[in-house]
């Protein structure tokens, strides 16, 4: 759309369907982890314990590829393909598209993906150093870092006009009501 100086405008998605768009991309996420302890957990109680034995660098390599790594190629997948959205962005009448309005590249894509699950990969971090009891500085900086970088991202969102969160600003990416 263009303003009345001919210079392209992005719209912006109001408040309450960036909230649902995210609700029902979580429900997505959460059906993935569910299947992650369906499987995990009556291993667990068999007495096979996956993580026992593996560094901290394996730990999280482990959790990234299990958790991090699809969800993070379920953001990408929908917002780099045809419509330009999840299935929580779909369903509620949302698309990515850069700055000036355009079609984001798969690139941008997946930066504004990675700035994105950031606190959540920081967090997994944090959780595994407290819970082996290990690097105890370092899983506090690691939660103070996923605090910080959500709480920003949240209050971002909420005080702009244009509703862009962090990793929106980062790679110049808006999220607007599907055309």
């Amino acid at each position: 759309m263009l303003n009345n100086l001919g210079k392209t405008q992005v719209g912006r998605a109001a408040l309450r369907p960036r909230l649902v768009s995210a609700g029902w991309d979580y429900l997505v996420i959460v059906v993935w982890l569910a299947l992650l302890a369906a499987v995990f957990v009556p291993l667990y109680l068999a007495g096979v314990r996956v993580f026992d034995g593996l560094g901290m660098v394996s730990s999280d390599l482990l959790i990234t590829v299990l958790t991090v790594l699809p969800t993070g190629a379920y953001l990408t997948i929908g917002e780099a393909g045809r419509r330009q959205a999840t299935w929580g962005k779909r369903r509620a009448g949302l698309a990515v598209v850069t700055a000036s309005g355009k079609r984001p590249g798969a690139l941008r894509i997946v930066m504004r993906n990675v700035v994105k699950l950031l606190p959540w990969q920081c967090g997994h971090m944090a959780v595994s150093r407290l819970a082996g009891g290990h690097e105890v500085s370092a899983a506090i900086l690691l939660l103070v870092a996923a605090y910080a970088l959500a709480g920003a991202s949240i209050a971002l969102l909420l005080v702009r006009r244009d509703r862009a969160a962090l990793h929106d600003l980062v790679v110049a990416t808006r999220v607007v009501p599907w055309p």
